[in-house]
């Protein structure tokens, strides 16, 4: 049969077509009532038509996206243990936190490090770490070409959150510059967390122009020529589509960076994680709708890699049963859902392009105010990024408090016969810190914290 184009049967209609259709529905009423800003600044319209829609951007090159397992290495036998289960179970991505002394053929041990992604994060250890790294890849001879991953020791993003730096700015700097020099292509040492953003209440415009303020000021520190070593972590609200929108912007924003500064140009690696901010400890296994949601935007926004936390990461160290369900959420979107099948899963929605358009445009004159403050570092100094993630977080928690932004099972329809004392092991609660500070650090509250407590 003779293929047939069964849309020639319809007339086009065009956007002045489908306005004056609305105008007629509504009677009187103003068009302008159907109108919203979203908390980018964004106006939001009830239509969107192909007319107006831009033209869809490059996206990274295949659907597919690692499943991470992170895991906190206190005992490095018994990490490597949870490792070995987890990579059974699905994960195809591992990344530790390093708090026991540095032993990676104990931690490795068994793990064919060169068909899974491996990262690493350590405080200011970064040197010994690659050594040990190329170590037992000649050990094991395995080429450094096939080893992914990162070396994450994120300077500017420990300073932000906890006031001070590692070491020192000078040292912090040096250890960084000496990772430039790894042999491995594909291990990126130059890691920028801006899940701390999100988890602070930002909006999406600031996270990405945070984002290309800290990525920027590491290749002015560093002197780079181009951004290979590059590594982006983000974390992943509630807000669907906006959510969606931010990861497609920011490969925008990133190609449109390496191309002002004559970069030899890379594509962004994305790891994506779910942002803390609207996980609650009242009625937690809401959070599992929270987190499947936030995952799905991180896939058809293009993530590269995805770590969905436990349901109950508000108020518990992540059990078998958290971690279990976590895992299980990635590999139904994949295996069932064939998330994995489609490359580009947002391409042509007219809503989502145009999103994503306002989006990138915004963020690039957000960054470009951040570096009239002096770029990321002095902006963060003088309080001014502070002061700026604060107003728009406040905003958000009054919303909260009002009931204009709810979350099932905290300021709405809770349980009043529900107690959590009993429950709350490790609970995720702010707390000022103690020490001495060199800058005052950004805030991560949860919006649910108040009630709760």
């Amino acid at each position: 049969m003779p293929e047939q184009n069964l849309f020639n049967e319809f007339q086009n209609v065009s956007t002045e077509d489908w306005l004056l259709q609305i105008e007629k529905d509504l009677k009187g009423k103003d068009f302008k009532n159907l109108l919203s800003i979203s908390k980018d600044g964004i106006t939001v319209k009830p239509i969107y038509h192909q007319e107006s829609t831009p033209k869809a951007q490059d996206f990274k090159q295949n659907a597919e996206w690692k499943i991470v397992q992170e895991i906190l290495v206190m005992d490095n036998k018994e990490a490597n243990k949870q490792a070995l289960i987890h990579l059974n179970k699905g994960a195809s991505s591992l990344l530790f936190y390093l708090a026991a002394p540095l032993d990676l053929d104990q931690l490795l041990d068994n793990i064919q490090i060169q068909f899974i992604n491996v990262h690493f994060v350590t405080e200011g250890k970064g040197l010994e770490l690659l050594k040990a790294l190329e170590n037992l890849a000649s050990k094991r001879g395995i080429n450094a070409e096939e080893l992914n991953g990162s070396i994450n020791i994120d300077c500017l993003e420990n300073l932000s959150r906890t006031g001070n730096w590692f070491k020192s700015e000078m040292e912090d700097f040096s250890e960084l510059q000496g990772l430039q020099k790894s042999k491995f292509p594909n291990i990126k040492t130059l890691c920028v967390n801006a899940n701390l953003f999100s988890n602070a209440g930002a909006n999406h415009v600031q996270e990405l122009g945070f984002t290309l303020a800290i990525a920027y000021e590491y290749i002015q520190h560093l002197k780079l020529s181009n951004g290979s070593g590059f590594w982006f972590n983000f974390g992943i609200g509630s807000d669907f589509f906006a959510e969606i929108s931010k990861l497609r912007a920011f490969r925008r924003l990133w190609s449109q960076l390496q191309e002002e500064l004559s970069l030899d140009p890379h594509p962004a690696h994305i790891y994506t994680e779910n942002s803390s901010r609207n996980k609650t400890i009242l009625d937690a296994h809401n959070n599992l709708i929270r987190t499947t949601t936030e995952a799905m935007a991180a896939v058809i926004g293009g993530c590269d890699e995805l770590s969905i936390k436990g349901y109950n990461m508000a108020y518990s160290e992540a059990n078998e049963f958290s971690e279990r369900i976590a895992k299980n959420q990635q590999s139904i979107l994949e295996h069932e859902s064939h998330f994995s099948a489609v490359n580009d899963i947002a391409k042509g929605s007219h809503y989502i392009e145009s999103y994503t358009e306002d989006l990138a445009n915004k963020a690039w004159e957000y960054f470009k105010l951040i570096e009239s403050q002096g770029g990321y570092l002095a902006a963060l100094k003088s309080g001014w990024l502070q002061s700026q993630i604060e107003e728009v977080s406040k905003q958000e928690q009054q919303q909260f408090d009002d009931q204009n932004k709810i979350l099932i099972g905290a300021n709405k329809h809770q349980n009043k016969t529900e107690d959590i004392k009993d429950k709350i092991d490790t609970g995720l609660f702010y707390k000022e810190a103690s020490s001495e500070k060199i800058v005052e650090p950004v805030k991560v509250k949860r919006l649910s914290e108040e009630l709760e407590k």
